[in-house]
């Protein structure tokens, strides 16, 4: 009974638990059907063991500082950017990425290459009168 105690987990409200047995994976957290309390049991006990990933439901940003990119000419220039996240589907996200972590990078990399394919199509000076339009590509 100590034990379990110590093994309880509950959910914070902006997080979500998806939770991998030997059967199946069940979410856990607010507003989900499983209800926002379990309990981790080690991973290497056989039958019951389980694996954990943690994952947020609230909007989170990632940062690119003094990325270097190329407008349509090749002429260099340096940005800052700043893109907002939401996961709308956490046992998809779970299912492609081993921890949150993991995710900023993949995030990372996806940004990069939408900055590449927006900037790259126009040019420097399109770019600095429409920051507005970039900011909604």
């Amino acid at each position: 009974l100590i034990v379990a105690i110590f093994l309880r987990v509950v959910v914070p409200t902006n997080e979500v638990h998806i939770v991998q047995s030997a059967k199946k994976t069940i979410s856990y957290g607010k507003e989900h059907e499983a209800g926002n309390t379990y309990y981790k049991w080690p991973s290497w006990i056989p039958k019951i063991g389980i694996v954990s990933v943690t994952l947020p439901v609230s909007v989170f940003d990632r940062e690119l500082k003094s990325y270097a990119g190329y407008d349509k000419g090749r002429v260099p220039f340096v940005v800052d950017i700043k893109a907002f996240f939401r996961i709308t589907d956490s046992n998809l996200a779970a299912q492609r990425v081993s921890s949150f972590g993991e995710l900023m990078e993949q995030l990372d990399g996806i940004l990069q290459g939408a900055i590449r394919t927006i900037l790259a199509s126009v040019d420097i000076e399109e770019i600095l009168e429409g920051r507005g339009k970039f900011g909604d590509m």
